[in-house]
């Protein structure tokens, strides 16, 4: 289980968790450490380095109108991905911290470590939010809450809304997007998210389900290839949410491919509206131990 420990040091200025947890097949994907359980878990930890800051349980925070507030995400990066150098029964070791960047927004950073070193850095940018209009996404917008103001602010989390602010501005240099060429595009491929499975308890289109939709649609486009690739580097940049029953699309908007890995920027769109919820930049690389399992799983059987 994992045992989170706020930090006695940073309390009540710069809340921190540090938490070990064992390596079993909830956090295990096909190549190694899951992406997807990776990023639930440090939006968890984000979540609750927010509770300890605000000195209550998040479902309990409400606006200065008395409405239900939730920490939306802006921004989500991983760096310095290792995950496939992550295997069962490993310890997988968390070190994270809160800091705020404006009235309404917060940053986490998340130091990811196992038995073989560093295996991943996620940084994440959250905001507040609330519906104007009950069980319709669409409607959230921002709003800010009281009793968080003692938060300081991080000098990096800081240049992470920065970044954020000048890859959202300057489509042309988007980061990791800057070395793909421009110009290359498949057909936009049609995804319908799944209410048991892609939607939170708030209703929200899941924040870690995103890139998932993404690798969903990199799978159509680049099949077995794309299936001995690991995430070296992930940047999400969240434009807005979708409504139970709404059908997405995938926009590929750039792409390189070669023996170093599968880079692409992809964009999520809500399909009726051509709404922008999301633009997705990925670096993969090939796991590089294999083994026997990924050699012959796209073999032909004899």
């Amino acid at each position: 289980m994992l045992e989170l420990v706020l930090s006695e040091a940073s309390r009540p200025s710069a809340p921190a968790l540090h938490g070990r947890q064992r390596v079993g097949m909830p956090q295990l994907a096909l190549n190694g450490l899951s992406e997807s359980w990776l990023l639930a878990d440090c939006g968890d930890r984000h979540w609750q380095l927010l509770a300890a800051a605000a000195g209550m349980p998040v479902s309990r925070l409400r606006d200065g109108g008395g409405r239900r507030v939730y920490p939306a995400f802006r921004a989500v990066r991983l760096r310095h991905g290792r995950l496939g150098s992550v295997a069962e029964d490993d310890e997988l070791e968390v070190a994270s911290q809160l800091g705020r960047v404006s009235r309404t927004q917060f940053y986490s950073k998340h130091v990811v470590s196992a038995g073989a070193g560093l295996c991943a850095v996620v940084e994440m940018q959250s905001v507040f939010v609330a519906r104007e209009t009950a069980g319709l996404n669409t409607s959230a917008v921002r709003s800010p809450v009281a009793g968080l103001e003692h938060v300081p602010a991080l000098d990096e989390g800081l240049r992470f809304a920065e970044l954020n602010r000048r890859v959202a501005q300057a489509p042309q240099e988007r980061e990791p997007g800057r070395s793909a060429r421009g110009g290359h595009s498949y057909a936009p491929l049609s995804v319908h998210p799944c209410p048991s499975l892609h939607f939170n308890g708030a209703g929200f289109l899941y924040f870690a389900r995103f890139h998932e939709l993404v690798d969903q649609a990199e799978w159509g486009w680049f099949g077995p290839r794309a299936a001995a690739c690991l995430s070296t580097e992930r940047h999400l940049l969240y434009h807005g949410n979708a409504d139970v029953g709404s059908a997405l699309s995938v926009q590929l908007c750039a792409v390189e491919q070669g023996e170093a890995g599968l880079h692409h920027h992809c964009q999520l769109l809500a399909q009726a509206e051509k709404r922008p919820l999301a633009d997705v930049f990925t670096r993969r690389s090939p796991r590089r131990e294999q083994g026997d399992f990924l050699e012959t799983l796209f073999e032909p059987r004899g």
